[in-house]
């Protein structure tokens, strides 16, 4: 775009330069400065289009960084000890854009998966509009009972050499805006820690060699 408007604001300048060569001195003085008006006005016009492109070109890159990169989610657990465990999930978008986001938390009790439903396990995504956050939820007793197990009974099972393994989750998240920028995080593991009450994220991963 910066070359075809250079290259056109070129040629306009060669036109009125072959122009003034031939006609100079001209017969016509207003006819004349007509010409070299109307020729400047339209150089100004190219030049002013290639500065409008290139801001609106800045701002859509703009808003697409800040469309998926500044979008974040959080976890809270509330409740006591001994209660279902529910869990509140938040995702918040600060942006100007419209964002969509897939979560896919891949429960599982004792190593074996467990479905939480179509929010949580990927196959649907969350509508998140410009300066809104969204909130969801999800009960640890419920999904413990899908595997025959109960709260109370993960709490008189819970042991140091276990805790890591009874409950986790493997937090995948996808982020996509109405721009069509895309951004994927990398998975996040958490266990629950039915002693502590508590959900505990692992802040290490094994660098690969």
């Amino acid at each position: 775009m910066k070359k075809l408007a250079g290259g056109f604001a070129l040629c306009v300048l060669g036109v009125v330069a072959t122009v003034t060569y031939w006609e100079w001195p001209p017969q016509d003085v207003l006819s004349f400065g007509t010409f070299i008006v109307l020729a400047l006005t339209l150089i100004i016009l190219v030049c002013y289009a290639y500065d409008t492109n290139s801001i609106a070109r800045i701002t859509r890159d703009r808003w697409a960084r800040e469309g998926v990169l500044s979008a974040v989610h959080s976890m809270e657990l509330i409740g006591k000890k001994g209660e279902a465990g529910r869990t509140l999930f938040r995702i918040h978008n600060p942006s100007n854009l419209v964002l969509r986001a897939s979560v896919a938390c891949n429960f599982r009790v004792y190593g074996e998966p467990v479905d939480p439903g179509t929010a949580y396990n990927g196959q649907d995504a969350w509508l998140v509009f410009p300066q809104e956050m969204n909130q969801g939820w999800f009960e640890i007793e419920s999904l413990l009972n899908k595997k025959g197990k109960t709260v109370a009974s993960m709490i008189a099972e819970s042991t140091p050499a276990n805790r890591t393994d009874q409950f986790t989750m493997l937090l995948e998240l996808e982020f996509w805006d109405e721009l069509g920028a895309r951004r994927k995080l990398p998975a996040r593991a958490r266990y629950f820690d039915f002693d502590r009450w508590a959900w505990i994220p692992h802040i290490t991963e094994t660098r690969l060699s």
